[in-house]
């Protein structure tokens, strides 16, 4: 129980300062710079305060409460804001994702994030081919193996798709960062051959007579050369990023992403900060490689903190890869996959670290002051990673970790009260907790079995086991990280926006098409505090954002309806009219 302590405690510190009714100004009147009346405001706070009214000055909330209360906040100099009734709510933090997401897709590649069908998908990259004739080397990124079926769900596409479209090289990632998928001329392009031994933890897929099929996979990503861009390239993407978040609703984000691998490799988002032009709180995250020493790369780890560390860009996190993906066939699970897999009956995939090398890294990283953050998808590589941070308590003693384990699709019924033991942030990609369409029936069924697919995100057996649920998108594994989507399939573990999909709209959140285990369904406030306090304490960051309430920084967004009133089949198509960072405007929606 130690997170639910630790966190108890911080929120019941936030809420002291809390505005009340009656509470005026006392002596000297204190003015506002601006106030936000009239409205239905949730606070996230502890006791899930609803106001009607926050007051601001300097970017720091001044005050919350009633709106007959704020008025002695208002001065001569004071912007007034009516709300008329509209909803605030806290800034969203998505504590996953992999920034510029999709931008050097949609600005520079073969964008195919969103498409979801093989025809579809095939048109685009002869499309783009088409259109950009000089072109090298072609890459792209965001093709989905569902939209595939046969043997290409498991192995991934074939090369001979791409060598139909051109001889020159085209080299494509799959969404979720997994895969690449090559023609011919790219496998002579990055000296790959039937021969070739992949890395270690990578998979270089064949046909049955040892010829190469057309996918890498995981670790075997590394034989790639990296697509190159010019340093005008790259500050676009980042602007156009940051840009695109504030659009839904988000003033912070944990960063995945490669970004820095030392400290003469700079995130274009410290430059963005230091020429001021940063309006989100950055979590970044160092990768960590299990093909290299591990006490080399957290010494690494430790200049680059060192190094970049202002009040919006903390480089405070380690990332690890417990395993793959389902759609790899390369997630590490407890029993093995069907016989729809392609692999030998007692196949279960394999961990990308040994044990005991997560046991020391895991340990050496608390002891040097990181979180540590795993990705983790099967119920195997989740109970290996549960074990190595058991290992770090024992080794380090309790402290203020908050080591995190996301995606999540698999957790044995054993493992889950242990997030509460260890204190172990639970987080979760609530866009993929139902049956999705072009998925689920190609994919997580098949490679599952219906039984255990079933069981996927087990996001209220966590909450009931004490464990802290925080939300993410994985963007641009999400191309559309809206996290009003997400908050949706939360509450409703069914179908979240139709028209995305292509399948007809349901009325009812208890239809059976595409629901999955509505005994796993969360409560809106939960779902909110998932993007919102939670995802700041997960980030060390409670203490100034998160949530609305005096002494914290006025980060807060309104929304077009007031999502506690309306049907949760609506609440996906809530929009965004203004985002708030320290009581300035980012995003106004045109």
């Amino acid at each position: 129980m130690r997170l639910r302590n630790a966190i108890s405690l911080v929120l019941v510190l936030g809420v002291v300062g809390l505005g009340l009714p009656g509470c005026a100004p006392e002596e000297e009147a204190v003015y506002a710079d601006s106030v936000w009346t009239n409205g239905v405001i949730y606070t996230a706070d502890e006791a899930d305060t609803m106001a009607e009214a926050v007051a601001v000055k300097d970017g720091v909330i001044l005050f919350v409460g009633a709106s007959a209360d704020v008025e002695p906040y208002i001065g001569e100099e004071t912007t007034v804001y009516d709300l008329d009734g509209g909803m605030l709510l806290p800034g969203m933090t998505d504590s996953h994702l992999h920034p510029p997401g999709t931008m050097y897709a949609e600005l520079y590649n073969i964008n195919l994030n969103g498409i979801l069908t093989e025809d579809a998908t095939m048109q685009a990259i002869e499309d783009y081919v088409a259109a950009n004739p000089d072109m090298d080397v072609y890459y792209g990124d965001g093709f989905s193996i569902g939209a595939f079926s046969g043997e290409e769900v498991s192995k991934g596409p074939t090369k001979e798709r791409l060598d139909a479209i051109s001889d020159k090289p085209i080299i494509i990632g799959s969404y979720d960062g997994h895969v690449a998928w090559l023609n011919s001329a790219a496998f002579e392009y990055c000296g790959i051959t039937k021969d070739t031994v992949p890395p270690e933890g990578g998979v270089i897929e064949k046909t049955a007579d040892g010829e190469l099929w057309g996918t890498l996979k995981e670790l075997a990503w590394d034989l790639v050369p990296a697509q190159e861009y010019t340093d005008e390239q790259i500050k676009d993407a980042h602007v156009a990023f940051q840009e695109y978040m504030h659009s839904l609703g988000y003033v912070g984000i944990t960063h995945m992403s490669s970004g820095i691998t030392s400290v003469t490799t700079v995130d274009p988002f410290v430059e963005m900060d230091k020429n001021g032009e940063l309006t989100l709180y950055i979590t970044k995250n160092t990768v960590m490689d299990p093909n290299m020493d591990y006490l080399e790369q957290i010494n690494n780890a430790k200049m680059i903190r060192d190094a970049y560390t202002s009040e919006f860009y903390k480089a405070t996190s380690l990332k690890f890869f417990a395993d793959g993906v389902v759609e790899g066939v390369t997630g590490y699970l407890l029993a093995p996959y069907t016989e729809e897999a392609g692999q030998a009956p007692d196949y279960v995939g394999s961990p990308l670290w040994k044990p005991d090398i997560m046991n020391q890294a895991f340990a050496l990283g608390n002891k040097e002051g990181f979180q540590i953050h795993v990705h983790s998808i099967g119920d195997a590589a989740t109970k290996q990673t549960l074990d190595a941070m058991e290992f770090s308590l024992d080794e380090n003693g309790d402290g203020d970790y908050r080591n995190v384990i996301t995606h999540l699709q698999l957790v044995d019924d054993a493992d889950i009260p242990r997030f509460a033991e260890y204190g172990v942030i639970a987080n979760l990609q609530p866009y993929w907790a139902f049956k999705e369409p072009y998925w689920w029936e190609v994919v997580d069924q098949p490679l599952l079995g219906t039984e255990r697919a079933e069981k996927e995100y087990p996001m209220q057996s966590l909450i009931d086991a004490g464990a802290l649920l925080v939300s993410s998108s994985d963007h641009s594994v999400t191309p559309f990280p809206n996290p009003f989507w997400a908050i949706e399939v939360g509450v409703t573990r069914n179908l979240n926006n139709a028209e995305f999909y292509e399948v007809d709209d349901i009325t009812d959140m208890d239809d059976p098409t595409w629901l999955l285990d509505k005994e796993e369904r969360v409560s809106l406030t939960d779902m909110v505090k998932s993007f919102t306090i939670n995802a700041a304490f997960q980030n060390f960051r409670e203490a100034t954002t998160g949530s609305i309430e005096v002494g914290k920084n006025a980060d807060f967004i309104m929304v077009d309806q007031n999502i506690f009133e309306i049907d949760p089949l609506d609440i996906d198509k809530t929009q965004v009219l203004e985002t708030i960072l320290k009581g300035k405007t980012v995003y106004t929606k045109p």
